[in-house]
């Protein structure tokens, strides 16, 4: 394993086990006692001026976590069309924010876009290369409706493994992890006439400076 797969799994277990926070990533936790917590998801609405909550509840033993603002990211994504299947001509673009929070398997995140229009579904996917396996969702076109045009936030919230889709024998936050640290996770936004993906980016790790 070279020194950057080094760097990037001491920082994940680092992150995962809340220890030597203050050093690594100024995250501050807020557990309520004996909450539970899933899917929490505001979307941008019709013409970017309505919001939706989607709200999926999990088992017992996930703690409810909050995100203090302007803590940093320790995932981060920038979505083009160049990563499409196939790749796609297109003004859009955007970027992915993911942190673990809480016990560990719980992922915050921010999906923000600008440039696109009629925005169906959001996916973390995998792949190494070629067609994506969705792994989680994060707007639902069939549930949500379409949305845009949007040039700010898309979508964020927070999901949990009971939120994955169980393909590729992905059903663990540390399996996600190791798609991440492996270089095979991504974020991919669907739209009305790109149903296949508008705009990709690849999840990659933010190391420590």
């Amino acid at each position: 394993m070279d020194k950057l797969n080094r760097a990037a799994v001491a920082y994940i277990v680092a992150a995962l086990f809340i220890t030597s926070i203050a050093a690594l990533t100024p995250v501050a936790i807020v557990v309520a006692q004996n909450n539970t917590t899933g899917t929490n998801t505001t979307t941008a609405g019709a013409q970017n001026n309505t919001t939706g909550t989607n709200t999926t509840t999990v088992g017992a033993g996930v703690g409810n976590t909050t995100q203090a603002q302007g803590s940093t990211p320790q995932f981060s994504a920038n979505l083009t069309g160049e990563l499409t299947f196939p790749p796609t001509v297109t003004n859009a673009t955007g970027t992915g924010e993911f942190t673990v929070v809480g016990d560990g398997n719980t992922m915050r995140y921010t999906i923000d876009a600008n440039n696109i229009d009629k925005v169906t579904d959001v996916f973390v996917a995998a792949s190494s290369g070629g067609r994506y396996a969705d792994l989680v969702q994060l707007r639902s076109g069939v549930n949500e409706g379409i949305s845009g045009p949007i040039n700010g936030t898309l979508v964020e919230g927070n999901f949990t493994s009971s939120d994955f889709t169980g393909r590729l024998n992905i059903d663990q936050m540390s399996d996600l992890l190791k798609l991440i640290l492996d270089g095979n996770a991504y974020v991919r936004i669907q739209t009305f006439d790109a149903p296949l993906g508008k705009i990709v980016g690849k999840i990659t790790p933010n190391l420590p400076q």
